[in-house]
């Protein structure tokens, strides 16, 4: 009897085809969608980014060390204690070791340009900044670090708010060499033995680990299986709803008329919905091998777990139908497709690794059947072993078997009215 129950419950759905539809139409249409719009975000490629900046001298840097070099020397301080000259043309290392350095080079692009075309390049909008260096900047700022005068001189930043990135880019530049003339200061008031570049060279002692390397996947993949276990939920309530309407058209009375225990008819119920979503999963799994060439290391992991949410999702179908006959409504069904669905998605990661941004999140997702599910199909393409997604596994049975006693529990007693 329970086999022709469940033949019933597959008839139900074949005849259906709305519904057959939704559920295996809908979530390749999703996958191609989010897996080519949001490529970019899980490949976590950067865009290209340009800064133009323009940079205007006032006064030759050379003449300024020079002349600073005479003072200490009329202060009786000989130009010895300043073996490296090249280290005092402050503005210099700033433009040509920091702004064109090989590391920003990709980035910025810095143009020197003198008092005529000032106000013509600030009004300019493909330039993100303008630096002037005013008159005997340089001068100013040697002497001051030397006679520690606390009246720093100060450069121009002409900054284009259109160009919100560009111009953080470059304040944070000069902010972050301003720190490092202020701390190689200190080390030298300090006679500290060690210097700004040395101390950023330095090697922390310290024994050199390796950490395992997981294969990174495509966004095809990550939405695949996001749209995969998502829908999956869709499958009870789809069979909620069918459960219900025969309540409705009192084919369970005649059921329970006839003899048969309502028992029989629940597990019917169980045992449809963990095969439809069984055969819902093999199908999207094999539109993506076929289109997207993704394949599984492992088969038979891949068959495990896929039949484990698919228990997990039979487990969700039964409850749905027993507190629906219990409260005498299809709302909760309803409430299930509309609201619980989208907060589990959102949870367990469907749309995007929502996990990576908070790790309460990701353990609250990984105890929902799709975001265990998720990240043990995840794990599984990045050739982890099966011992790493056990605990997977657990929670998807473990939601089968509460979700199982929790509709036993919903389900309503002998002699009461359904």
């Amino acid at each position: 009897m329970i086999v022709q129950l469940i033949k019933k419950q597959l008839l139900l759905l074949l005849r259906n085809r709305i519904q057959l539809l939704m559920l295996l139409v809908l979530p390749i249409i999703l996958i191609v969608i989010l897996s080519t719009a949001l490529s970019g975000f899980m490949q976590g490629d950067n865009p290209q980014l340009t800064i133009k900046i323009a940079w205007l001298e006032q006064q030759d840097e050379t003449s300024q060390v020079d002349t600073f070099l005479e003072n200490m020397n009329e202060l009786g301080v000989s130009s010895d204690v300043f073996p490296d000259k090249d280290a005092l043309h402050m503005t210099t290392i700033l433009r040509e070791d920091v702004f064109l350095s090989e590391e920003l080079s990709s980035m910025i692009e810095l143009h020197q340009i003198d008092e005529s075309e000032k106000e013509k390049i600030i009004e300019d909008a493909n330039y993100a900044a303008v630096i002037e260096v005013p008159q005997d900047f340089t001068l100013d700022l040697l002497q001051a670090m030397a006679l520690e005068d606390n009246s720093v001189p100060k450069l121009e930043l002409f900054l284009n708010q259109e160009q919100q990135i560009g111009t953080e880019v470059v304040e944070s530049i000069i902010h972050n060499f301003n720190e490092m003339i202020v701390m190689n200061q200190f080390m030298e008031e300090s006679n500290l033995p060690i210097t700004v570049e040395e101390l950023n060279n330095h090697d922390v002692p310290g024994e050199l680990k390796h950490m395992e390397q997981r294969i990174p996947i495509s966004s095809q993949a990550y939405y695949t299986i996001g749209m995969a276990v998502m829908n999956a939920l869709y499958v009870a309530s789809t069979l909620g709803f069918f459960a219900y309407r025969e309540k409705e058209i009192h084919v369970f009375d005649r059921l329970i008329v006839a003899d048969m225990s309502r028992w029989k008819f629940f597990l019917s119920v169980l045992i449809s919905g963990a095969i439809v979503s069984f055969m819902q999963l093999l199908f999207i799994f094999g539109f993506s091998w076929l289109v997207f060439k993704i394949a599984w290391p492992s088969m038979m992991v891949f068959l495990t777990i896929t039949l484990s949410l698919a228990l997990a999702v039979g487990g969700t179908t039964v409850l749905l139908t027993a507190i629906s006959y219990r409260i005498n409504t299809e709302e909760i069904i309803g409430f299930f497709s509309g609201i619980i669905v989208s907060i589990f998605a959102f949870l367990g990661g469907s749309f995007f690794p929502i996990g990576e941004l908070s790790p309460l999140i990701q353990q609250i997702g990984n105890l929902t059947p799709n975001g265990a599910s998720l990240s043990a199909y995840i794990q599984v393409l990045q050739g982890a072993p099966f011992k790493e997604i056990a605990s997977y596994i657990v929670v998807l049975l473990c939601f089968t078997v509460v979700s199982i006693l929790l509709a036993v529990i919903s389900y309503p007693k002998r002699g009461s009215k359904i």
